[in-house]
């Protein structure tokens, strides 16, 4: 026997007694995750980059035969040009993500769910994401995620999130609904930087301020990472040459939550007086703990006001409710571990003989002062006869109410009105947009001026854009 010959047996001999590595990079960030899922954020900047870079092998577009035994070969999908007249919609972008070569599987995915344009397929730590994009029934832009365990067949796939109209071409994908989970981030290769903010800070006086922007770099116009702390309704992706609008209006799609305590709390439309009103109590507390990626255990939830909708007010908005029905308002403050408070109003619209319930929400988790929360009144409007307004103003702590104008071309102010059983009626004038609109003074018994705040709360936009005092 050669020498040669000796050497490559012994070689041989010592490899099958190691154990081997394991294959894929996804699988090493998923015990990570697991054994620090816990943890919180204390890396350094190097710390955060090692994780990104492991993360970034998995999405390319390496292409070979998983099923094979021969040693993997070194070959890799060609990503067309940045110039590439396909990258200039997300429309007609090629698929991406480490599924992408796997036409039997994309095949049956598009006739499973009539996916017409696969933008990215991959297997994700713990789950399988396909992303596609087609018109919708209006022909308005549709992205619809969908998702399964880690290695699922096209047939255990199921939709999880989707989003039309108000899109651009940077698109979002977050792996769970969880404050810790991955996130990909899909651009033209002509992209080359991304900025991530995890998440916003709300201060006792109602304040939003967003987290600084960390950079990134995006190969072939892709990016991901494993983000923990980061409740994905509040995170939020940056590219070159964004304005804040579109940071604003970006969509973020989303798998299922897979903590057994998350989820958004469900109202109980069947339920009536007491036993509804502690139900969506509850509900809109947990929806709250839900988006800040927090446990439903550790808010507090405290009913403002509960009765009577005028139906002038609800018939005019988005339910369009009028005849037999019965009409309620439900306003919630959720109070957070630190003492923040978010309010939320809910509308619900029943049928007299409780065969049909509609809801509609009108404020859903926005941070308010938490000094005046008690007092702070809530208010539906809707434009009545071209030119009046009519409000219903939920004040319950307030004995009357008047709508005044700041604005430097002041609108008359209404009149002082009465509550009462909590609310009051008040008519205005219709305001143009450029002009502040009207704000709500409190008055007590005795006529002294309680407080003013805005008619209006900040949209879900402003507020978590980190743009609302």
């Amino acid at each position: 026997m050669s020498l040669e010959t000796q050497l490559r047996d012994a070689l041989v001999s010592r490899a099958d007694a190691l154990d081997a590595p394991a294959f894929d990079p996804y699988e090493r960030v998923a015990g990570a995750v697991v054994t620090q899922r816990r943890r919180r954020r204390v890396a350094t900047a190097g710390a955060v980059a090692a994780v990104a870079v492991v993360a970034l092998l998995v999405p390319g577009l390496v292409q070979g035969g998983r099923d094979s035994t021969l040693p993997a070969k070194r070959t890799q999908v060609v990503v067309p040009g940045p110039n590439d007249p396909r990258w200039r919609s997300f429309t007609t972008w090629p698929t991406r993500g480490s599924l992408a070569t796997d036409k039997a599987f994309l095949d049956t995915v598009g006739m499973r769910f009539g996916a017409l344009n696969i933008l990215y397929a991959a297997d994700l730590p713990t789950s399988r994401v396909v992303v596609s994009y087609n018109s919708s029934a209006d022909d308005a832009q549709k992205l619809t995620m969908y998702s399964g365990p880690r290695g699922a067949a096209a047939g255990d796939l199921a939709e999880v999130s989707s989003s039309a109209g108000g899109l651009d071409d940077v698109v979002s994908i977050r792996e769970h609904a969880d404050e810790d989970s991955t996130l990909v981030v899909l651009a033209s290769p002509a992209v080359s930087r991304a900025g991530i903010s995890r998440s916003v800070q709300i201060g006792l006086d109602g304040s939003v301020t967003r987290d600084a922007f960390r950079p990134v770099t995006l190969a072939d116009g892709m990016y991901a990472e494993v983000l923990e702390d980061s409740p994905p309704a509040l995170t939020r992706v940056s590219v070159e040459g964004d304005d804040q609008a579109a940071a604003k209006r970006r969509v973020t799609l989303m798998g299922r939550p897979t903590k057994d305590a998350a989820g958004e709390g469900s109202i109980c439309l069947g339920c009536t007086g007491e036993d509804f009103r502690a139900k969506a109590e509850l509900a809109i507390g947990e929806g709250d703990a839900y988006r800040l990626g927090l446990d439903p255990k550790d808010v507090r939830t405290t009913t403002r006001f509960f009765g009577a909708a005028d139906p002038a007010v609800v018939e005019r908005t988005e339910l369009g409710a009028k005849g037999q029905v019965t009409s309620q308002v439900i306003v919630v403050d959720t109070t957070l571990t630190a003492g923040q408070v978010l309010r939320s109003a809910v509308v619900v619209v029943s049928e007299k003989d409780g065969s049909q319930a509609m809801t509609m929400e009108s404020a859903t988790g926005v941070p308010i002062d938490a000094a005046t929360a008690a007092e702070r009144p809530f208010v539906l409007d809707q434009q009545v006869d071209g030119d009046r307004v009519i409000h219903q103003v939920f004040a319950p702590t307030a004995a009357k109410v008047q709508l005044v104008s700041p604005g430097t071309l002041a609108y008359p102010p209404s009149a002082v009105v009465p509550v009462r059983n909590g609310s009051a009626i008040v008519t205005t004038q219709r305001t143009d947009p450029s002009i502040a609109p009207y704000e709500v003074v409190t008055f007590d018994a005795a006529g002294t001026q309680t407080g003013r705040w805005p008619i209006d709360l900040p949209s879900e936009d402003e507020w978590m854009a980190g743009a609302t005092p």
